[in-house]
């Protein structure tokens, strides 16, 4: 494995201003959830601090941030609200992903606006057919979170004889179905995407398995940013929403233990309780061992992109497990909180209440699939050939 390195450029300021929208973010979070997607001002707060261009290439007004700073930044914006950190994480992915494909399509998407957002469904979902210079494809695609904010989708198709690509669609040639009725990150928005006979230029397609290998079309992208391998990357930042809810949770109930009792004992405050205290300390290792999951993660990732490497197929399935690992870490955590915190976090007045169905709902993401993920990395580790996904 790759010795960690010092990440490419931090900018901690962008991690402060994230902190500082927290009471803004949360006081529109009841209002998200019931329209089903994120308020407006809640999207110009999140632009006004930079976090909808952190991986926009530097040339277009972007910021180009390191892998660690955007995370740790990303958790501190979902302590306000679950549903705009994962918004934050999944549009800051199609930005740094767009910045991966030819440098005509970069231009055509950040060319006026760096602020413009990039949502995607990335699995293969149709099957696309040759046209002079691209492709035309014709299916639904979900879930699209961030589409009701984004200007532009990329969407998984597969090529004849080529395999799945990416292909960049403006929003406007789309349909939104409203379909996203869900336990929790109901603010996401994240609904059906519908399109017929889409047109897509060859240079607003991006092949995944080269992709995958670290061979990129871009041009124009020479920084460490866009040398990152691809899944890594993706897996990797796929941790910062759940370790925000995680630690926003344990910080509840730390705060609440001095002012509840256990019923049916004579505690008559919670952090007197030998069982609760083992029960906050082992959940609080659980959110540390996620967050130094994450850190390392991050500077390998990064450090592989300052030295110009591609991390081998051993160390890409590792990184996709540990992201597994920490994100089941975050999910378990808040499960062991709740069973200390007592019935009260059910009630939808306590911020426990939303905290643990917005986690068991990320923590489904295919990335996060525990058993896949463990299947690769296994495979990887007995020189077994990994063949059940190219995602690696």
């Amino acid at each position: 494995m790759v010795e960690a390195h010092a990440p490419l450029e931090p900018q901690l300021d962008v991690v402060a201003r994230a902190a500082a929208l927290r009471d803004q973010l949360a006081s529109h979070r009841s209002e998200g959830e019931q329209q089903r997607r994120l308020a407006d001002e809640v999207i110009a707060a999140l632009e006004a601090a930079g976090l909808f261009r952190a991986w926009v290439p530097r040339r277009f007004g972007g910021a180009e941030l390191d892998l660690r700073t955007y995370l740790d930044a990303t958790a501190e914006v979902t302590k306000g609200d679950a549903s705009a950190g994962w918004l934050v994480m999944i549009l800051g992915c199609g930005d740094w992903l767009t910045g991966l494909f030819p440098d005509q399509a970069q231009q055509e998407v950040f060319g006026t606006d760096p602020d413009t957002k990039v949502c995607q469904v990335l699995s293969p979902k149709a099957r696309a057919r040759r046209a002079d210079g691209g492709w035309l494809v014709s299916s639904r695609w979900a879930p699209a979170s961030g589409c009701l904010h984004a200007e532009w989708a990329m969407l998984g198709m597969t090529l004849p004889e080529q395999g799945a690509a990416f292909g960049l669609v403006p929003m406007r040639e789309l349909t939104v179905e409203d379909t996203w009725f869900t336990l929790g990150m109901r603010a996401t928005g994240s609904n059906l995407l519908v399109g017929q006979d889409l047109f897509i230029p060859d240079h607003r397609v991006l092949h995944r398995g080269p992709a995958t290998r670290g061979e990129f079309p871009r041009t124009g992208n020479d920084s460490p940013r866009y040398q990152a391998a691809l899944v890594p990357t993706l897996a990797t930042f796929l941790i910062a929403p759940l370790l925000g809810m995680a630690e926003q949770a344990l910080e509840h109930v730390v705060a609440q233990s001095g002012a509840r009792g256990i019923s049916f004992t004579s505690y008559e405050r919670q952090l007197d309780s030998t069982g609760f205290q083992l029960a906050v300390a082992e959940a609080a290792t659980g959110i540390d061992v996620a967050r130094m999951i994450a850190h390392r993660s991050a500077a390998v990732v990064d450090g592989h992109a300052r030295a110009g490497t591609h991390p081998d197929l051993l160390e890409r399935t590792r990184l996709r497990q540990h992201s597994s690992y920490a994100v089941r870490q975050c999910r378990e955590a808040v499960e062991m909180l709740i069973n200390a915190y007592g019935a009260g976090a059910m009630s939808e007045r306590d911020p426990l209440h939303g905290i643990v169905r917005d986690i068991q709902t990320a923590a489904r993401h295919a990335l996060a699939h525990p058993a896949s993920n463990a299947e690769v990395f296994g495979r990887a580790l007995l020189g077994v050939e990994p063949g059940i996904t190219e995602m690696i």
